[in-house]
C-alpha cells in the first residue's frame, strides 16, 4: 500500500512541475505588459532550466525520471495496476500522461523552450541583467589595453 502512496506523490510532484512550466511560459508571454514578472529572476531561471530540461528529454525521447520512479514504485505495488485509486490522482495521472501524439508534445516543448529562452536573452531578469553587467565591465576592465 505504501508503494502506491508514494507513486501518487510522485503524479502530483509531476503534476506540480507541468504546471510550474505552463504558468512560467505564460509569465513569459505576460512579462512584457507585467513588468515585476522580471524581477522574480530565481522563478524565471528554474523555468528556463526546467524547459531546457524537458526539451532535452523530450528530444533525446527519453522518460520523465518522474516517470520512472512513478513506474516502479507502481511495479513493487502490483504490476498490473489499472489505477483504482483516488479521484483526484486519477485525473492529474490524466493531465500527466495525455493521450497524444509524442510529435505534437515534442513540437510544442522545443517552441516553448525557444521562445522561453529568447524572451530570457531578449530582457533578462534584473539580478542577472546586474550580474553580467559587473562580469562584463571586470571583463572590459582588465583586457581594455
Amino acid at each position: 500500500m505504501i508503494y502506491k502512496i508514494f507513486a501518487d506523490i510522485i503524479v502530483t510532484i509531476h503534476f506540480i512541475f507541468i504546471v510550474f512550466m505552463l504558468l512560467g511560459f505564460i509569465f513569459t508571454i505576460w512579462a512584457f505588459s507585467w513588468r515585476q514578472f522580471y524581477d522574480w529572476w530565481i522563478f524565471r531561471t528554474l523555468h528556463l532550466l526546467g524547459i531546457l530540461y524537458v526539451t532535452l528529454l523530450a528530444t533525446l525521447r527519453e522518460y520523465c525520471p518522474l516517470t520512472i520512479l512513478e513506474n516502479s514504485f507502481r511495479l513493487k505495488y502490483h504490476p498490473a495496476t489499472t489505477y483504482p485509486g483516488s479521484f483526484i490522482a486519477h485525473y492529474i495521472e490524466r493531465l500527466v500522461y495525455p493521450d497524444v501524439n509524442p510529435l505534437i508534445l515534442l513540437f510544442f516543448t522545443i517552441f516553448f523552450a525557444i521562445f522561453t529562452l529568447v524572451i530570457f536573452i531578449i530582457n533578462p531578469p534584473s539580478k542577472i541583467r546586474e550580474i553580467f553587467r559587473v562580469k562584463c565591465r571586470r571583463f572590459y576592465v582588465r583586457y581594455k589595453d
